[in-house]
């Protein structure tokens, strides 16, 4: 048996889907709140090609649990007789006042999770990192898997919890527990459109004139949830692997989205004085209103950076990435199905 953590969440679903795809069976862990909205909206769209009693029979594969990571009676409970993890569980935010759940659930969930792995003698562990948890270097010099992490004040909060829970897996490997870490760069796909990065293809699609010439790594979440099948199934143990399918300059990813939703592509450029007085005025505004700011002073300052990252490990290896375009063009096309 298999479990993932956070399956209903954005990645964890395509992990789940990817799996039982394969014929796994899967312990899938879920909050007692959480509702399994965005899971069916992605098995749907993962398994559309599929008849209605093929759907039925790789649902029947997944046995839905309560489980919080921040729980550790939970986990004891959840993880009796399961010989694999997939830890996908994670909070992103990049909200101050969020800076204490950050550690709770991504640092100290991990360590849960890693320390009750190691009682039950679980067998194989896949870490859901970030390319945020890896160090940056000077802009145009590539970040690989062997960039070391630097302390900085450009670290967000979230950045350091992720590093924080890198440290407990590799804790965990050195108290001999199998691992695998990925970290991913800005993962794009379907799912839900008011949330993360899929929020995106929404603010494109209601008109966003704005743009940075920030640089981040992007990658499709169908290839992060396969290359963590993968890696694991071809026991690539006490590694990390960085998930970037493409380097994007933002002006460009915008006017791609833009594009293939028949929408305005962006004409006004944001500089570094304009996103700070961004920031600032939404703070005041959402300290009225009382609702969660649509950027922040971390998600500002951050998409003025420009930090390209390699592959070339995972891809060495054998692993193809699904080229960025293609994920844009395919995840706009159901967002369009879905507006529609």
């Amino acid at each position: 048996m298999i479990a993932v953590s956070g399956a209903s969440g954005f990645l964890g679903s395509y992990v789940v889907c990817s799996l039982i795809e394969q014929g796994k069976q899967v312990r899938a862990f879920k909050r007692a709140e959480t509702r399994l909205d965005e899971f069916t909206y992605i098995f749907s769209n993962y398994f559309k090609q599929r008849s209605i009693a093929e759907q039925q029979h790789l649902h029947a594969r997944i046995q839905w649990v309560i489980a919080d990571v921040t729980d550790v009676t939970s986990l004891d409970e959840a993880l009796q007789g399961i010989e694999e993890i997939y830890h996908c569980a994670a909070i992103v935010s990049f909200a101050q006042k969020d800076k204490s759940l950050l550690m709770k659930v991504n640092a100290e969930g991990t360590a849960n999770m890693v320390n009750i792995a190691l009682q039950h003698g679980v067998k194989k562990f896949c870490h859901v990192s970030s390319i945020a948890a890896l160090g940056r270097t000077d802009a145009g010099n590539l970040i690989t898997e062997q960039t070391q992490w630097m302390a900085s004040k450009h670290n967000s909060n979230y950045a350091i919890s992720k590093y924080k829970a890198e440290m407990e897996v590799w804790r965990g490997a050195a108290e001999g527990l199998n691992v695998t870490v990925v970290n991913p760069g800005v993962i794009l796909g379907v799912g839900d459109w008011q949330k993360g990065s899929c929020k995106l293809f929404q603010m494109v699609w209601k008109g966003m004139p704005f743009y940075t010439e920030g640089i981040n790594g992007y990658v499709d979440v169908v290839d992060v949830a396969k290359a963590m099948v993968w890696l694991m199934q071809e026991n690539h143990m006490n590694q990390r692997f960085v998930l970037v399918s493409a380097n994007m300059n933002m002006k460009w990813y915008l006017d791609r989205v833009a594009s293939h939703l028949g929408k305005t592509k962006p004409t006004i450029r944001v500089n570094k004085f304009i996103a700070e007085v961004a920031w600032m005025a939404e703070a005041i505004k959402c300290w009225f209103t009382q609702k969660q700011p649509a950027l922040t002073r971390e998600t500002a300052r951050a998409s003025m950076r420009q930090y390209s990252y390699s592959s070339a490990k995972i891809e060495q290896l054998g692993f193809a990435f699904t080229p960025i375009e293609q994920t844009i063009a395919e995840t706009c096309s159901q967002f369009l199905t879905t507006t529609k």
